[in-house]
């Protein structure tokens, strides 16, 4: 029941007009439906007044019924009013729900049979369903009602017309409607700049932001979200540094830009900055940090965002309890990883997912299968990521059976539409189980048309087990229709070489060459006492780079007694065998562990994180540094993580 200080008991003389003052108390929908229930029960009418306040809440407050507002509207007995019907369309235009759109357009017709005209918020709150709808031809329709009623001109009508031909692609009109206007405010320009950065006119929303006399936060906001969506970062710090002032929007474009442009270490750097500034970060700023520490494998930080998490008792949801289980899980902590998921209050989809994932992409497919089957047991059902996460654990596990088990699951079971990246699952799946002419025939039977995701998981197939006719017929596609993938010349020029077609091999070579394709250097980056260090192959450039090459030629030499050689077939440049050797010797991940062995407690674990597949020579070689060094050295490679420890690797050679 309510509080006694919003309801109180009925006296004989109560009339229904007085629920207006006690309606107008209601704080939540619990309450207004206690009151009205009350009503009901003693058989009093609704008067105008007193829906008011119950369609308001329930129409537009987030805790609000939107059903309930709609059946008050339709069902009272006495006429409604403009405002209520104005109040009641705008919360199905903010629903963003199936039908939501429709319902608000039949509230419109029915205003029409009553003989209430609408007014120009009606049409605000029309033009923001259809754009909420991307609904073009409705809109449109409603212009044409808009300047029949003479509304055209009205600052609210005019910007939510801007917005709408915005949202829905159609700048030209935009502009027009923009340029036509007699009187501009901050939110017309807002609404086309917001435009003009959704269609990518990054230029276009530049030289509009230049011209405006007046900014508010949303204009800043709006041209970092812009700058941000299209990588444009230099640009988008540029224009934080001169903002007035900065909100926490700003600083959330701002970080989670970084982070999900690949930049983790700018994204570390702005979150320390925003500490200095004694700006408390919020949950979305939280969940990008820890992707910038899963992207750098940056143990320490993660462990240090926890910390901070769990002092400022921060509200872990669904989404930053999953951020912080593949963090762990992306640091090569698999046990810290499970730790979180296991004492998380709330375990939904993407905790699930996010568990999975980790422990599939650690080696651990089969404990990856028993949490999806207890995912299923609990009664949650699993989504499309999901699924990648599973197919994923057969992959790495070369379970082909099962593989195919679940992508017919899929959607047979579950009603999840298949998408390339299953697809690619599969095409990885199989080739790495050698079947290559099944994994061709398994292409060529997709119902979808096969992207160069799917093409580059074959031809890495095919240069792991040698077949070198499929891999040219692969390569030579790739390299067309992919001209500016490094990895697509270097994979089909190694075929070739390993083919003895050393002429092939260096046209394939001259072609990357000609047009300007560079190749991504390999980096491996490892973080000691909380600062991430960075090498690269035949990396000379770190302060200690004397003492780091001596430290591997001294690990060499004691993992040489053990029957270590270099596999020089790795390298396929037409160089000495010497020369070969001092190539393979200088990899990015071996400079790596030598630093890790010169910086770290002896016994400590070393995390690396390396940008590109590790070679066959490196992984045997660490496999030996392991057993003879007793250290267990993760490394984090594009494919996998390989935990090596006495000797053997959780990839179990199979990568």
């Amino acid at each position: 029941m309510l509080k006694p200080s919003i309801f109180k008991p009925l006296k004989p003389d109560f009339h229904s007009i007085s629920f207006t003052a006690i309606f107008y108390k209601c704080k939540s929908m619990k309450q207004f439906k206690e009151a009205h229930t009350q009503l009901i029960i003693n058989g009093l009418t609704h008067p105008p007044p007193s829906l008011r306040p119950i369609i308001s809440f329930s129409a537009v407050d987030p805790s609000g019924d939107i059903d309930y507002a709609l059946l008050l509207l339709l069902r009272t007995s006495t006429p409604p009013t403009v405002f209520l019907f104005n109040t009641t369309i705008r919360g199905f235009s903010r629903a963003r729900r199936p039908g939501s759109l429709l319902s608000s357009v039949l509230l419109f017709v029915r205003m029409g049979v009553l003989n209430l005209a609408p007014n120009n918020f009606t049409f605000t709150f029309l033009f923001q369903g259809c754009s909420n709808c991307v609904a073009f031809d409705l809109g449109r329709q409603f212009h044409g009602m808009v300047i029949k009623n003479s509304f055209e001109m009205d600052v609210f009508v005019r910007n939510s017309i801007i917005r709408f031909y915005s949202v829905c692609g159609r700048l030209d009109d935009a502009r027009w409607m923009f340029d036509e206007s007699s009187e501009l405010d901050v939110v017309s320009w807002n609404s086309l700049i917001d435009g003009c950065i959704r269609n990518g006119n990054i230029s276009e929303a530049l030289s509009l932001f230049s011209k405006m006399t007046e900014r508010n936060d949303i204009s800043w906001n709006s041209l970092l979200g812009g700058l941000v969506k299209f990588g444009c970062m230099d640009d988008a710090y540029r224009f934080f540094v001169e903002m007035p002032r900065r909100n926490m929007v700003s600083w959330v474009v701002m970080i989670s830009g970084y982070a999900q442009n690949g930049q983790p270490k700018e994204a570390l750097a702005l979150f320390r900055e925003m500490q200095t500034l004694d700006q408390e970060p919020n949950s979305a700023i939280l969940v990008s940090v820890l992707s910038a520490c899963s992207q750098l494998g940056a143990l320490d930080h993660g462990r240090w965002v926890h910390c901070y998490i769990e002092k400022k008792c921060v509200r872990v949801d669904s989404i930053l309890s999953a951020a912080l289980i593949d963090m762990y899980a992306k640091c090569g902590s698999i046990d810290l990883a499970m730790q979180t998921f296991s004492t998380s209050r709330k375990r939904d989809v993407s905790a699930y997912t996010a568990a999975i994932s980790g422990l599939a992409m650690n080696g651990c497919s089969e404990e990856a299968l028993q949490l999806f089957e207890q995912m299923k047991g609990e009664g949650i059902s699993p989504d499309g990521v999901s699924y990648i996460a599973v197919l994923c654990a057969c992959s790495h596990a070369g379970w082909v059976e099962k593989g195919f088990h679940y992508f017919a699951s899929m959607s047979d079971v579950h009603g999840i539409g298949l998408e390339l990246d299953h697809y690619a699952c599969m095409v990885d799946l199989l080739g790495r189980a050698g079947l290559l002419e099944e994994a061709e025939k398994f292409v060529a039977s997709m119902p979808i048309k096969p992207d160069n995701v799917i093409w580059g998981a074959l031809l890495g197939a095919c240069r792991l087990y040698g077949n070198a006719e499929m891999g040219q017929r692969v390569g030579s596609l790739l390299v067309e229709s992919d001209q500016n993938h490094d990895g697509r010349y270097i994979l089909l020029s190694n075929i070739y070489a390993e083919s003895m077609k050393g002429e092939d091999a260096e046209q394939v070579r001259k072609t990357m060459r000609r047009r300007k394709v560079n190749r991504v250097p390999g980096c491996s980056l490892i973080e000691v006492a909380g600062f991430v260090h960075e090498f690269f192959s035949g990396d000379r450039s770190h302060e200690k780079t004397e003492e780091i090459y001596l430290m591997w030629e001294e690990i060499v030499k004691e993992i040489k007694k053990f029957g270590y050689r270099e596999e020089t077939r790795a390298v396929v440049f037409d160089v000495e065998e010497e020369e070969k050797e001092a190539v393979i010797g200088h990899h990015s991940e071996k400079l790596a562990v030598a630093f890790g062995f010169l910086y770290t407690k002896s016994g400590s674990t070393l995390l690396i994180v390396k940008n590109i597949r590790i070679c066959s020579d490196c992984h045997y070689a660490i496999k030996l540094v392991s057993k003879v060094f007793k250290r267990k050295i993760v490394i984090r490679d594009r494919k996998c993580f390989h935990h090596f420890e006495e000797g053997l690797c959780s990839c179990k050679d199979y990568w």
